[in-house]
């Protein structure tokens, strides 16, 4: 991936990889909370859309450098989703969902309401020099903020704190009953995730080059999170690399070959991949013979 920018034929397919790469990063961001404590999350479109905003102010408002600004949207959406954890992860399944779900509309609603700050539904375009660069730049920093999320993924899985989280995801009280601090765990795990979908999404700022709240708000967002990571298998290193991967690529592709009929297509296999593919894509593959024994990815 680092050279492909050098032989990528047009602008649109070196787009097409920077949000492929984001979508793989989002959903490996959601599966720190989701897949490896099994605390559903459908407030990642909060998380995603203030990184947005946190980029686009900082840049046209306070005329930050992207980069600080994009460190900034990491750092205040980490601090956020902290927040978050104290509110919402004292409940626990549906209630859990429901939760986040509750404070990612409210989220919204502020952004469309202060004007002042936001334009509202109206929106607002970032600085015509980040706007009109070659994507080089835009690429680069997708490419390095997903590394970074596979790497801290990887060092969590191999880890002390990975084991005590798949702990909680079997069985949260018989892991409290060993000795585990559930509750500072989960915290944690929703703070990095946190963090990285607010860095996502002031990259994918920088991407878009214009905000509003229907592009990076919408409660879509997280549903479709919540299904690349399912359907590449949850609580993984691989799964939501494959299943963003797959998802985002397959529905272009749907797209330019169907147009509207995409959207039915794209249902319908998303349908055959949960009747027969029920642990996700790369779960499945670790429960045949094929798959190296004790291999944890």
């Amino acid at each position: 991936m680092l050279f492909y920018p050098s032989f990528a034929d047009s602008r649109y397919h070196l787009t097409l990889a920077t949000l492929t790469m984001m979508w793989m990063g989002l959903a490996s961001s959601w599966n720190l909370i989701s897949g490896f404590t099994s605390y559903a999350s459908f407030g990642h479109a909060a998380l995603f859309g203030l990184g947005s905003y946190i980029v686009g102010i900082g840049t046209v408002r306070y005329e930050l450098n992207v980069y600080v600004a994009l460190a900034a949207a990491g750092a205040l959406v980490g601090l956020f989703s902290l927040f978050l954890g104290f509110l919402t992860l004292r409940t626990k399944g549906h209630y859990f969902a429901i939760a986040t779900l509750g404070v990612s509309e409210g989220v919204r609603v502020i952004v469309n309401s202060w004007r002042s700050y936001t334009k509202g539904s109206i929106g607002f375009s970032l600085p015509i020099d980040l706007v009109t660069d070659d994507g080089k730049r835009q690429f680069y920093a997708m490419l390095g903020a997903l590394a970074a999320i596979v790497a801290v993924s990887a060092a969590i899985l191999w880890s002390r704190f990975g084991t005590r989280l798949l702990a909680i995801r079997d069985d949260e009280e018989v892991a409290e009953a060993l000795g585990v601090r559930a509750s500072g765990y989960k915290i944690a795990a929703l703070v990095l995730s946190g963090a990285f979908a607010g860095l996502f999404g002031g990259i994918f700022a920088w991407v878009l080059g214009y905000l509003t709240p229907e592009a990076t708000l919408t409660p879509l967002i997280s549903l479709q999170i919540a299904v690349m990571a399912i359907l590449g298998g949850r609580g993984t290193l691989l799964g939501p690399l494959v299943g963003g991967a797959a998802f985002y690529l397959v529905g272009e592709y749907l797209l330019v070959k169907t147009g509207e009929l995409h959207a039915v297509l794209l249902g319908l296999v998303l349908i055959c991949t949960m009747l027969f593919l029920r642990q996700g894509i790369v779960g499945t593959l670790q429960a045949t013979r094929i798959w190296p024994r004790g291999l944890r990815l």
